[in-house]
């Protein structure tokens, strides 16, 4: 139950920042044609292009970790024992909860620094600091709820089936990837 809401709410913020993503491109496009036709520039398509950046990391955090996409180093994971193997995928976890937590609390002092002094942006438009970094603080702390359900299901799986976590919470091996593009690309193409 927990976990299909989390997915949810994870796949809801990849969506939102796609939108985005083509919102930007649009808007990039649009400048550009516009400078180049009618010498006329849309003012802070850059600048609102970091806070898509800033805003599309933060909100894509859980869903990565939900799919198995954050990058890691497994060169040794395959000569390790499966119980072995676990214990690292169960310490990779609690370190990026670790790491999560770290950014969300800077995240969230940032955002109540910027209300307290009603910081804007330093440019043209004078965007006002909150309305971006409210959306990076909710990337950031939903990435904290997501990495500690993750870190507790890990432990639970792991005093009782260890290959559970390898499973669950391991890195995807290259026939993983490959088997898992080809389901989609299958499952895109019975949906035509």
């Amino acid at each position: 139950m927990i976990e299909r809401i989390l997915r949810a709410i994870a796949t809801a913020f990849a969506i939102v920042s796609g939108f985005a993503v083509l919102g930007l491109a649009a808007a990039i496009v649009f400048d550009i044609v516009a400078r180049e036709l009618f010498a006329y520039s849309v003012q802070g398509t850059d600048e609102y292009g970091g806070y898509v950046l800033a805003m599309i990391a933060s909100l894509g955090l859980s869903q990565a970790l939900l799919q198995r996409g954050h990058t890691r180093v497994d060169i040794v994971m395959p000569y390790l024992s499966t119980r072995l193997q676990a214990a690292v995928n169960l310490l990779a976890l609690a370190t990026l909860l670790g790491y999560a937590a770290f950014i969300a609390w800077y995240a969230y002092a940032a955002f109540t620094e910027t209300l307290e002094f009603d910081s804007r942006a330093n440019s043209p438009l004078q965007t006002p600091l909150w309305a971006p970094q409210l959306l990076w603080v909710i990337g950031t702390w939903t990435f904290v709820i997501v990495a500690a359900w993750a870190t507790c299901r890990a432990a639970a799986l792991f005093a009782a089936r260890p290959e559970a976590v390898n499973r669950e919470f391991g890195p995807l091996t290259a026939v993983q990837e490959v088997t898992e593009l080809a389901e989609e690309l299958d499952a895109s193409r019975g949906k035509r």
